[in-house]
Order: C-alpha cells, then structure tokens, then sequence
C-alpha cells in the first residue's frame, strides 16, 4: 500500500510537472508573440518616417540634379568660348544665375520643412506673440498685387480689421505669401484673384480663391504633398515665366500646411469649375 501510494504521488508531481511546463511553454509562446505584434506596432511610425524621409531625400536629388546639369552645360560652352565677349556670353551667364536662384529657393524650402517647431510656433526666428493678421495680410496683399498687375489679374481684396493670432509673424507671413503666389501663377492672364479674412467661430479665416480651370479631384488630396505637382507641365511653365524658382518644386503648400499645423490650424482646398480653386486657412484668434 505505502509502495503504491508512492507510485500515485510521483505520478501525481510527474504530470503537474508537465501541466506546468506545457503552461510555461504557452506563456512564453504568447508573451513572444504579443512582443513581435507590440514591437511591430511600435516601430510602424519609424518605418513609415524612414520611408518618408528616403523618398524626400530621393526627390529632393532629383530636383537639385536638374538645375546642376544646366549649370554645368553653361560652364562647358563658356570655357569652350574662352575668347567670346561677356556680352555674346549673356545667355549663358544669366541662365546659370537663374538655376542657381533655383536651387537656393529650393534648399531654403527644404531647410523650412526640415526644421522642428516646438509647441507654441516658437522657431530660431522669434517666438509666439500675438500677430497683427489684418495688418500682415494687408501687407503682403499690397506686395502681390503689383504681381497681379503685371499679369493682368483683376485683384479684390477684403480684410476685417482686428483681427489677431498667436503664433510666429514670419512664419504666418510666409504661409500667407504661399498662397498668394499660388493664386497669382495659376491665374490666366484675364482672370480674377479674390483675397478675403474674415473672423468666425473663434477663428481668423484667409480665403484666397482665383479663377480658372479646377483642379482634378484624384489630385486634391496631394496637393499639400511634398514635391507633388497636379500639373507638372503647368508648373515649370508658370515657374519659367516668372524666371524664379519660388514655389515650383511642390513644396510650398507643403510648407503652408506645416506652418498652420505648428499655429493650432488648418488649410483647406476647394476646386470648381464654378467657383474656380480657393484655399482656406483658419487660425484660432487670440
């Protein structure tokens, strides 16, 4: 009897040793596999921001490759042409400045995008104060109209006096130049560009709206997309007219939107056949 109750009891230890183990083993299977879909979930953000940063290294080579291929041409035909005048030489001279104005407008817009902006739009240009909108937006109206001007728009403009925010003055200033520059390039000689802050709902609106063709709906949802370009033809031609780089890399309403982002904001698009193309930036007042 003592013998078989010895026997039972090793039997007994013997399989709670396995019951254990095999629980240990699940345990441990599970406490793995829960690490492998945490650790993925976790990295997911880092992969994502490897892979946008790879494509917005791969892009921005691409763009700068253009501009040093021309320059070099240039350089090639003026050292074969030695013994020419600088007065024959012009048009290579004034192509090589133009590439290069190109390629700093282009850089300056990448360092923009590239630089952090704590909370509160604090930046290496000053920090958050309350902003004169009205007066800002009047300001840079006056500079782009002359723009308008040149280029035969009709140029409304309507601002609401008093209206503030709280953020970075140059910063806001740049945002708003995006836009303007944007209305005025995209706007057929003829056309109209209609300028409009208003206040509502505890926010400072800027609707800057030009006419024209509308913009296609698939491409919308990119336009704030870094390097992206609805019309790439457009594009190089609305730059090429204007013999500046500003804004023709698709990265200026990138910049817009960060710029509102950093300031609690928001920029909005519309396109219509009806109403023509009209971005909204919405601040929070003061």
């Amino acid at each position: 009897m003592v013998a078989f109750a010895d026997g039972s009891a090793a039997d007994g230890w013997r399989s709670l040793a396995l019951v254990l183990t095999a629980v240990g083993l699940g345990a441990l299977g599970l406490l793995f596999l829960l690490n492998l879909v945490f650790s993925r979930w976790a990295l997911r953000p880092v992969q994502q921001a490897w892979a946008q940063q790879q494509q917005f290294t791969a892009d921005a080579s691409h763009e700068l490759k253009t501009p040093l291929t021309v320059i070099l041409a240039n350089n090639a035909i003026l050292r074969q042409r030695g013994s020419d005048t600088i007065a024959s030489q012009r048009q290579w001279i004034e192509s090589t400045q133009m590439e290069a104005e190109r390629m700093q407008s282009l850089v300056t817009d990448m360092l923009d995008l590239a630089r952090p902006t704590p909370q509160g739009a604090q930046t290496s240009e000053g920090p958050a104060a309350v902003v004169d909108l009205s007066r800002l937006v009047e300001g840079e109206a006056l500079t782009f109209e002359a723009v308008a001007f040149e280029r035969d728009l009709t140029w409304q403009c309507t601002v609401a006096p008093g209206i503030a925010v709280r953020g970075n003055a140059a910063r806001l200033q740049r945002a708003v130049a995006v836009l303007l520059d944007n209305a005025c390039k995209y706007t057929d000689p003829g056309g109209t560009v209609a300028v409009t802050l208003r206040a509502a709902t505890g926010d400072a609106v800027l609707s800057v709206r030009n006419s024209g063709e509308p913009i296609d709906a698939a491409d919308l949802p990119h336009l704030f997309d870094r390097f992206y370009r609805a019309d790439k033809a457009r594009t190089h031609n609305a730059v090429d007219s204007e013999n500046d780089g500003a804004g023709g890399y698709g990265l200026g309403l990138a910049i817009a939107r960060d710029i509102a982002q950093a300031h609690k904001g928001a920029i909005a698009i519309t396109s219509t056949a009806q109403e023509g193309t009209t971005f909204t930036l919405r601040l929070p007042l003061v």
